[in-house]
């Protein structure tokens, strides 16, 4: 046997007893995100940045991450059945908005009583023993949006306030603190609260009709600032001005006066990131992990600020 047919198999002998490749440091983490819409402006950007730290961590850490969304936009029932699935497959960390439903809610404690970690995106659920929310304070998001009104309004106005479904805290929250800010100037009144179901044709009829009531609208979510950014080119004379969240485009076209911004790549990019302190660690940073929010105004329009 020659010198370097000795050599390859040597490296052969070496290469079998160690798997022929490097073995995972870590086992692997299935984690699934269940999603309540796909929309343009808001859930697409925080399924953008999971996917961006599942390229960069997901590989490192060994998490395998699937992402499913229902048929119908925010329909618990269908998300009920998502997580019913998931839960048995024994995954090992379930993504989730929260929601108040009480089904869902047993659903989540089996999973739990399984050991499955629970993380709550968004939206936390009240009294529930989540392992771990990210998302804003949404208290004092809704406190930033009430300053900022009050200020835009020389503190006299009659404000409409649309928002969501009944039952998600995160809007509860928003409510409280804009409502909380409203409370200290005499001068402005809130007319009304009402539900838009997420559904734009349910805003857009509101729009329309609040109106005879308020001269200010205000969006507590995305679907009325993203309706408003598709029906509109510019500012509407219907109103003094609109602010709501999230919708930038709308920002940008002067649609509407100001919105609070979400960080929805950093939810997104936490979701993955404290996974991976957790596989490696033993532990998640925190148990509340507050993302980041600001004012973005039609005159202080800043691109990076998306």
């Amino acid at each position: 046997m020659g010198l370097l047919t000795l050599t390859f198999l040597l490296a052969a002998i070496l290469l079998s007893g160690c798997g022929g490749r490097e073995e995972a440091l870590y086992p692997v983490t299935r984690v699934s995100v269940i999603l309540p819409h796909n929309d343009d402006g808001y859930w697409s950007l925080i399924r953008e940045g999971i996917e961006e730290a599942e390229a960069e961590l997901g590989e490192s850490y060994n998490i395998d991450i699937q992402i499913s969304i229902p048929q119908l936009n925010y329909n618990i029932s269908q998300m009920t059945d998502i997580l019913k699935q998931q839960v048995a497959a024994r995954v090992d960390v379930i993504v989730i908005q929260g929601n108040e439903d009480e089904t869902f809610r047993q659903v989540l404690l089996e999973a739990q009583n399984q050991g499955i970690q629970i993380i709550c995106v968004d939206t936390a659920i009240r009294d529930f023993p989540c392992n771990l929310y990210i998302g804003t304070d949404n208290y004092e998001a809704g406190r930033m949006l009430g300053e900022n009104l009050a200020r835009l309004a020389g503190g006299t106005a009659r404000a409409a306030v649309v928002t969501g479904e009944p039952g998600y805290l995160n809007l509860e929250q928003r409510l409280e603190g804009f409502r909380d800010v409203i409370a200290g100037y005499p001068g402005i009144e809130i007319t009304s609260v009402n539900y838009n179901h997420y559904d734009g044709l349910t805003f857009m009829n509101q729009y329309h009709s609040l109106s005879d009531e308020a001269d200010i609208l205000v969006c507590l979510e995305g679907t009325g600032g993203q309706t408003l950014s598709h029906a509109f080119t510019g500012p509407d004379t219907e109103y003094r001005f609109v602010v709501g969240f999230d919708a930038y485009t709308g920002v940008e076209s002067r649609v509407l006066a100001g919105v609070v911004k979400q960080d929805t790549n950093q939810m997104g990019r936490r979701i993955v990131e404290e996974i991976a302190n957790y596989v490696s660690e033993g532990s998640y940073t925190g148990g509340v992990i507050y993302t980041d929010c600001h004012w973005l105004s039609a005159d202080h329009y800043d691109e990076v600020s998306r």
